[in-house]
């Protein structure tokens, strides 16, 4: 792909290497302060299929004169401002509630949860030989440090990424405008970047950019959509077993979600401590609903949903997110998976294409799409 390259061609593309060089190194520098762009691409990956589908139905007329996009992108951003209004009107308020209430029972349900943590250890102390209990004591301390040392590092990355800049205010007040020209625009600067790359490699350059955006916008909007239905899920259930503060779990379900594999177990923890403290009734009640939650999840949502984007192992992905959490922390969780998946992918695009008899980039494409992966060298 590259042997055939004139010097001139060669200059170019050292130079545009050595412009995403730097270009990589000033994000990383500014990294504390792009969250708020970060979230304008994620809100960008979600908005951007209904703005086409509503473009595709403007009238001729605003098409010839450019009017089309803009006009969409407009109906769009009402809808999401709607959809944003009635959250505020309905969900938001009743979860305040529940948390102001939740606030106002904390010494109940300490006390609660204390006299049945005293009650548990009796039996224990009871009914375990000492050996026993020195060993698992000391196997749940290191646990138990382990968890909670990554929960507060995985925060800690977290909170430093959000509120560790001044400009996180301009940047969130930004975000609709800069949202709004990615959107209109987003042809255009695909044409202007594939205006800077060697004819020769331009299809390539070009199939490597649709692999990632194929792979990252399906894995996000899978996410999000995945959030929605399990935490409204989550909520119908804990509403219908009676388990106190309902819609607050199961927001917390359904914002759990979003980190592969284990959002579901951590999200289930608060449920199950608010179940066990009010009767062990309830605890089995609630761990019921958990686990229909997660089947229906499971044998449904996510082979449907998720299933097309990422197409990677539960095997694998434990693996990746414990190396995302060492490296980055909760983004660097979130991020593991579809980081995985892309890099495969573009992997197994580039061998094709690096073979001793080239694929054809259009061919290559479709391999990765349809077919396994087999070396040879």
């Amino acid at each position: 792909m590259f042997r055939n390259l004139t010097p001139a061609q060669r200059n170019r593309l050292i130079l545009v290497l050595v412009l995403l060089l730097i270009v990589g190194w000033m994000l990383y520098v500014a990294r504390a302060a792009l969250f708020p762009y970060i979230l304008g691409l994620i809100l960008a990956y979600v908005l951007y299929p209904l703005v086409r589908r509503i473009d595709c139905y403007m009238p001729a007329v605003l098409k010839r004169r450019g009017l089309s996009r803009p006009l969409a992108i407009i109906i769009v951003y009402l809808i999401v401002i709607l959809v944003i209004a009635g959250l505020m009107a309905f969900l938001v308020p009743v979860v305040v509630s529940q948390v102001e209430s939740l606030w106002m029972q904390r010494e109940q349900l300490v006390a609660q949860g204390q006299a049945l943590l005293g009650e548990w250890l009796i039996r224990y102390r009871t009914t375990i030989p000492e050996e026993w209990q020195r060993t698992i004591e000391g196997n749940l301390i290191k646990a138990v440090g382990a968890v909670g040392q990554a929960a507060q590092e995985g925060v800690v990355h977290a909170v430093s990424a959000v509120t560790s800049t001044v400009s996180l205010a301009l940047g969130m007040v930004v975000i609709p405008f800069w949202l709004f020209y990615i959107l209109a625009d987003e042809k255009r600067m695909a044409d202007a970047f594939g205006a800077m790359i060697p004819d020769r490699i331009e299809s390539d350059v070009r199939n490597v950019l649709r692999i990632i955006d194929d792979i990252l916008s399906a894995y996000i909007r899978g996410q999000l959509l995945l959030c929605v239905v399990v935490g409204v899920m989550a909520t119908v259930g804990f509403v219908l077993v009676g388990l106190n503060f309902p819609v607050l779990l199961g927001v917390i379900v359904g914002l759990c979600e979003f980190i592969p594999f284990v959002g579901p177990i951590l999200g289930a923890v608060p449920a199950l401590i608010m179940a066990v403290i009010e009767s062990p009734t309830m605890a089995l009640w609630t761990l019921l609903v958990i686990v229909l939650v997660q089947q229906v999840e499971n044998l449904f949502l996510v082979p449907r949903i998720a299933g097309e984007s990422v197409k990677l192992h539960p095997a694998l992905i434990m693996v990746v997110l414990v190396i995302g959490n060492e490296a980055l922390g909760l983004w660097g969780m979130i991020m593991a998976v579809p980081l995985t998946a892309i890099v495969r992918d573009v992997f197994k695009y580039l061998y094709l294409r690096f073979s001793d008899e080239p694929v054809l980039p259009e061919e290559a494409l479709a391999r990765v799409r349809t077919e396994v992966m087999r070396l040879d060298v």
